[in-house]
This record gives structure tokens, C-alpha cells and sequence, in this order.
């Protein structure tokens, strides 16, 4: 059965495209993708997100056994606040990028990628049941995916309407910070998060879902609706829009933000001897504390000492051409490496992408080609993100 987001039926009556995504019927586009990813930038948009999975981990145990599990310092950030960290398996490659939130008295919530919350869950249980064989462990671990609904609320006018909505300023938090709030009494987590490179803030809340593997719980999602619309009516002054996924992928990439099975995977990524993706070849280094144990950590030492291969890359098209997944790179009329996400830039009007390619080419500056349509077309490697961030993005000059 394919799931559906809690207010489906909405999304259904008003998007122009809604296909499967990650196993979800999701928007797509409602007007068009660059309408909608141009008002993100200038005005402000509303993304459901609700595919996104939840975990959540309570018990005197849970800081230790997340610890553990993911590869940043989750015992920093205080309460109500998260920290971006990743998943990684054995081997140091990448089961999933995820957002843990310090929930205070023991207890933690995890965000992860839709298409990969149900390998966690079952990888997590592995592992818990590994441990406890040395121990029983104070740890209660709780798959929400099905019982949260997630809004994303992004561009330089969201600050307006939380001030609006919610009476708090977001640039008055920093990122990942969250606060406990209630519209019309539903309560809800408001964080200053997103995934567009844009100011903007996230709510998470629970809500009867149309979709649950247990069909007693399945129901109508009457808060989640009634969030989405009360959203979209505060924000008509601000030109707020409606986004589907297209304009969430196209705004992520200007960002050069990573994707998950794009970027970072644990499948065979490229059409060589590479099959996974580690960190420290996706540039997540900023995500990974090494004074602490953490599962991958030897083989990401190991990785380091020998060089990686291959490593990620962002570029720019110089001639004409759109990138594609899949693609090759080529640098003197050899192959270096082939690209993991591409578009046209609907705020530059120029191909861009993401690659991985041989490690000497993986620096900014350099001439390298993308073969398109049999045709090598020329690109030059730049510094992520591609749109000048003193005019937009989270941290824009005002």
C-alpha cells in the first residue's frame, strides 16, 4: 500500500502533479517549479513534510545509546534544542542524515529521511538488543512517522508570520533551536530549520494519520488540516505559496545541500569500484566528533589514512546544458566521475549539480566537463552555495 500524508486529500484537490516519492504519494508542484522555489527565495512558501520519519528515545539510556548510534555530540545542544547528525553503518558509509532534538528529561527525538526510517528502526533494535546482552539498557524507543504531522515554512518573509502566528521571533534562535508552541490549542514544536538554504521554521505535532500499518489507529486528520490552512490564510499578505517536492530538491541543491540516496547512501553510488558514501567524502565532516566512540568511527579513520577515492563536488555549467543524475564527468577526455544531482537553477538560469569525481579534482576552481547528451559540455567547480548569500539565503544581509 502506498502511505499518504495526513491531509493527502488536500494535496490531491490542489497540486498540478502528485506521484510516489520514497513510497508516499506526495505534491509535486501546484503552479509550477520555479514559481514556486522564485517565492521561497523572495517571499515565502509551505512544504508538507510530513513523510519525514520520527523516532522517539526516552529513558536514562537514551543519551548513551544515541551517542552511540550517530556520529556528532548529541549531549551539547540543552534542552529544547537539536543537532544535525548522521547514521552511519560498520563499514562508515551513510545509512541516513538525521536532526535529533534534546527534548529535556531523558527523552529525544529523532527526524530522519522518509526513505530510510524503517531500516533505522529496525537497525536500531539490532543494536539495542546487542547491548543488552551485556545489560539491560533504560531505553524506550518509539517509531512516530505514522502519528506526526510536519510543516516546513521557508524564505525571508517566514520570520513575519511565526511573529504573526506564534509571537516569536526566529531570528531570536539559533539554528535548530525550538521552542514549545500552540496554535488554536493544538501544541506543536516550532524549530528554526529547513532544508532550502532560506530563513524559515518547522512544526512538528501529532495527529490522526490516513495511513497506519494498524488500521485502529488510522482516522482524520482534522488538526493537520486545520494547521496547513490556518498557515496559508496568515500568510496571503506575505504571498505565501504552496511547494511541492520539485521546488524543495531544486532549493536544496542551489543551497548544495546533500540528498539522501543521491549523495549520501549505502547502495553503490557510482558505476565503479565505489559502492558506498562515507562522510568524509560527502564534506560531512562538520558532523562527526571523533572524541567519542561511535559505530563507523575505525573504518572513517581507516578511510582517512589510505585517501578517499573519490569526493563530492559542486559545479556550474559554462556552456549551455542542464545536468542529470548519472551523467559523466570528464576532465582532459577522461572520466573522473559522474553527477549525483542536477538542474537548471531557477534563480540563475544555469545548469548546476552535485558530483563526486576523483579526489585531486574535488576543489573549487577547476575546469572539468559534463557529458550531456553525448556531448561534453563545459562546467567549472565552485563553493557551495550558488546564489550570493549576502542577497539570499538564512543569513542574507537586510
Amino acid at each position: 500500500m502506498v502511505k499518504r500524508v495526513h491531509i493527502f486529500d488536500w494535496h490531491r484537490e490542489h497540486a498540478k502533479k502528485v506521484e510516489e516519492f520514497a513510497g508516499w504519494e506526495m505534491p509535486i508542484w501546484y503552479s509550477s517549479i520555479k514559481e514556486e522555489h522564485l517565492a521561497v527565495r523572495n517571499g515565502v512558501g509551505i512544504f508538507d513534510v510530513s513523510h519525514m520519519g520520527e523516532f522517539i528515545f526516552r529513558g536514562k539510556d537514551a543519551l548513551k545509546f544515541l551517542q552511540y548510534v550517530t556520529t556528532n555530540d548529541i549531549s551539547k545542544p540543552p534542552a529544547i534544542s537539536g543537532t544535525y547528525t548522521l547514521v552511519l553503518n560498520e563499514r562508515g558509509a551513510v545509512k541516513d542524515e538525521t536532526l535529533v532534538f534534546n527534548m529535556g528529561n531523558d527523552t529525544y527525538m529523532m527526524v530522519c529521511d522518509s526513505d530510510a526510517f524503517e531500516k533505522l528502526e529496525a537497525w536500531f533494535k539490532a543494536i539495542k538488543g546487542a547491548i543488552e546482552k551485556f545489560g539491560e539498557l533504560d531505553l524506550e524507543i518509539e517509531n512516530k512517522t505514522y502519528d506526526m504531522a510536519m510543516f516546513s515554512v521557508q524564505g525571508p518573509r517566514a520570520r513575519d508570520l511565526a511573529k504573526e502566528l506564534f509571537g516569536i521571533d526566529i531570528n531570536d534562535l539559533w539554528w535548530f533551536q525550538a521552542k514549545e508552541v500552540e496554535l488554536d490549542g493544538i501544541k506543536m514544536l516550532l524549530s528554526r530549520s529547513g532544508y532550502t538554504g532560506e530563513n524559515g521554521w518547522e512544526v512538528y505535532f501529532e495527529d490522526a494519520s490516513p495511513y497506519h500499518p494498524d488500521p485502529a489507529k488510522r482516522g482524520k486528520p482534522e488538526k493537520a488540516l486545520h494547521v496547513w490552512e490556518t498557515i496559508l490564510e496568515a500568510g496571503e499578505k506575505y504571498g505565501i505559496k504552496p511547494a511541492g517536492l520539485g521546488a524543495r530538491d531544486t532549493l536544496r541543491l542551489e543551497a548544495g545541500y546533500t540528498l539522501y540516496g543521491n549523495e549520501t547512501k549505502e547502495l553503490q553510488l557510482l558505476s565503479t569500484d565505489v559502492d558506498e558514501v562515507t562522510p568524509l567524502q560527502a564534506n560531512l565532516d562538520f558532523a562527526l566528533f571523533w572524541d567519542k566512540e561511535f559505530i563507523g568511527k575505525e573504518a572513517l579513520l581507516k578511510q582517512r589514512e589510505r585517501g578517499l577515492g573519490r569526493k563530492m563536488v559542486h559545479f556550474k555549467m559554462v556552456d549551455r546544458g542542464i545536468p542529470r543524475e548519472g551523467y559523466r564527468v570528464l576532465a582532459n577526455g577522461e572520466v573522473i566521475g559522474e553527477v549525483t544531482s542536477g538542474t537548471l537553477s531557477p534563480l540563475l538560469g544555469i545548469g548546476i549539480g552535485i558530483a563526486f569525481v576523483e579526489e585531486e579534482y574535488a576543489k573549487p576552481g577547476v575546469e572539468v566537463e559534463v557529458e550531456i547528451r553525448g556531448k561534453p559540455k563545459r562546467a567549472v567547480t565552485v563553493t557551495p552555495p550558488f546564489y550570493d548569500p549576502k542577497r539570499y539565503g538564512a543569513f542574507r544581509e537586510e
